[in-house]
């Protein structure tokens, strides 16, 4: 009995003990030890580790992209863009485009053509005459009493002088799209080309004759045909007949120009200045009682100069820009030019009456003078003058006069020398302070300009301020045709007196920044800081 009852305790308890080792094992199976939780966080962290490095990679991937993009983009040139202005120079550091240093250095032409042409009229009738193989002696000691300067176009309207260098990059840029965009040096000797053959002028004398003050008509009238770079000349009979020379003119070729026609009065004046009528005028020279200087003297001399340009233009014409091309209108079937199509034609004309100023920084001045006075006008003026003022304020005035429209307004702008020639206005230069990019001078700068050119007399200051001290102060009303008159203070001004309306104002010529961006004649009220007399 004992033996039995020991064999159940053992049996029950091997029964126990197996249940008990199932119920460990189905334990063990669900249970996670500490490490177990390391482990676990370890391979999470690298996992997510894994794809924060895989995504930042590929964010690098599109920021560096982006990065490359934004850098300067492959030149790809346009038929209807203006190709040099997106491309530099080495070492320019993208201050100035190709297309800049292009249209600068055809202003430059522009601006040395239109020197020759008013160097002209500076010059003696004696050298001008022999410049064209004419007999020196009739002209010994006389000047020009009548100037006439008329430009016109291909078509022979007479047009107010212009430049016309976008409409020749504009076809240039058509030409080298397809010969070699990127070729500067080709497209400006091209552009050069195109430019001295559509720039000419040519020039006359015409026969001595007295007595009268109205110009007679000329028979036998000679003419230089000009056209091309004109160099820098000195008042030199030698300089003048270099300048004809470089532009492969002589005065054995000279052609033979049409007769000049009698001037004919307009019935215009300009701004500024109140006429009296001519039998007023008249009456009151009758009425003047004879003295000593208006007694009868010898008889007066007069030659007169008459010059006429042609600035071409970009029309179908048969001698327009087109027409005058000759390396475009050659085919050239390796570069697939065709020459001057319509196609190609229509490209350069668009181009040209583009805004170049905001779509490429480029302003370049369409118009070489701005309201310039004809030499009638001019002469409307001057006999006006009070009788009995010197001759050196007569010749200051009437230089001042002839400048009208001619000089730019450029901030600071000082005169580097007399004349025309050596100033070279009109050029592309760096902006002033209210972006003006017209080489040009300023008020006081044009006062200094006119003495230096007229009279040979440099002052000595030629600011606005430097001015109020030169001469001697006189009384508003005892102001002269010549006397200069400064206004001081923020909105400083210089200007040169020139007579008195019928209403007590002043009339006034002067380099304005705010009207025409030139000069002009104009009239002025109220009192101004200075009034100085410079000569008597």
């Amino acid at each position: 009995m004992k033996f039995k009852k020991t064999v159940r305790v053992q049996i029950f308890a091997a029964i126990f003990m197996a249940f008990m080792g199932a119920c460990v094992c189905a334990f063990s199976r669900s249970y996670s030890s500490p490490y177990s939780h390391v482990q676990e966080a370890s391979a999470i962290k690298n996992i997510v580790q894994t794809e924060a490095e895989t995504e930042e990679a590929s964010m690098e991937s599109p920021l560096e992209t982006t990065a490359e993009e934004e850098g300067p983009a492959p030149f790809v040139p346009s038929l209807s863009a203006f190709n040099l202005a997106f491309l530099y120079g080495e070492g320019d550091e993208q201050e100035k485009s190709l297309g800049t240093e292009a249209a600068e250095a055809l202003s430059l032409k522009d601006s040395k053509w239109m020197a020759s042409i008013y160097h002209l009229a500076d010059e003696s009738p004696e050298k001008v005459a022999l410049s064209l193989g004419m007999p020196a002696e009739p002209y010994r000691g006389l000047s020009f009493h009548q100037v006439r300067i008329e430009f016109y176009d291909e078509k022979g309207k007479q047009i107010t002088p212009r430049s016309n260098i976008q409409e020749i990059m504009s076809m240039a840029n058509t030409y080298f799209y397809y010969a070699a965009p990127k070729d500067s040096d080709a497209f400006l000797s091209y552009a050069f080309k195109l430019w001295d053959s559509s720039h000419s002028f040519q020039y006359s004398i015409s026969e001595v004759y007295g007595d009268s003050p109205q110009p007679a008509t000329p028979s036998q009238a000679e003419a230089g045909d000009v056209s091309g770079t004109v160099s820098e000349s000195s008042d030199s009979l030698e300089s003048l007949n270099q300048t004809f020379a470089e532009a492969n003119i002589s005065p054995e070729t000279n052609a033979s120009l049409e007769t000049i026609s009698s001037l004919e009065d307009s019935g215009e004046i300009g701004p500024g200045i109140a006429l009296k009528k001519d039998s007023e005028t008249e009456a009151e020279t009758e009425a003047q009682p004879e003295t000593e200087e208006s007694l009868p003297s010898e008889p007066s001399r007069y030659v007169d100069l008459h010059v006429r340009a042609v600035i071409t233009g970009l029309s179908d014409s048969g001698k327009g820009l087109f027409a005058l091309d000759s390396l475009g209108n050659e085919r050239k079937e390796d570069i697939g030019w065709q020459g001057w199509t319509e196609e190609n034609k229509a490209y350069s004309s668009d181009l040209a009456k583009q805004d170049w100023a905001e779509l490429y920084g480029l302003t370049l001045s369409p118009c070489l003078g701005a309201s310039s006075l004809s030499y009638d006008e001019i002469d409307s003026y001057m006999s006006r003058l009070p009788q009995g003022i010197s001759e050196e304020r007569k010749k200051l005035v009437r230089y001042a006069l002839s400048s009208v429209g001619r000089v730019p307004y450029y901030w600071g702008g000082k005169p580097s020398s007399p004349g025309y020639e050596k100033n070279f206005f009109g050029v592309l230069t760096e902006p002033d302070n209210k972006g003006r990019s017209i080489k040009g001078l300023d008020c006081s700068g044009w006062i200094s300009w006119i003495y230096w050119s007229a009279l040979d007399r440099r002052l000595n200051y030629e600011s606005t301020e430097g001015l109020a001290s030169c001469g001697t102060a006189v009384e508003k009303s005892s102001l002269q045709p010549g006397d200069i008159m400064i206004k001081a203070g923020e909105e400083a001004h210089a200007a040169v007196f020139l007579g008195w309306e019928d209403d007590k104002t002043m009339m006034i010529i002067h380099e304005s920044s705010t009207l025409s961006g030139n000069v002009i004649i104009s009239t002025a009220k109220g009192d101004w800081t200075h009034y100085r007399k410079l000569i008597d």
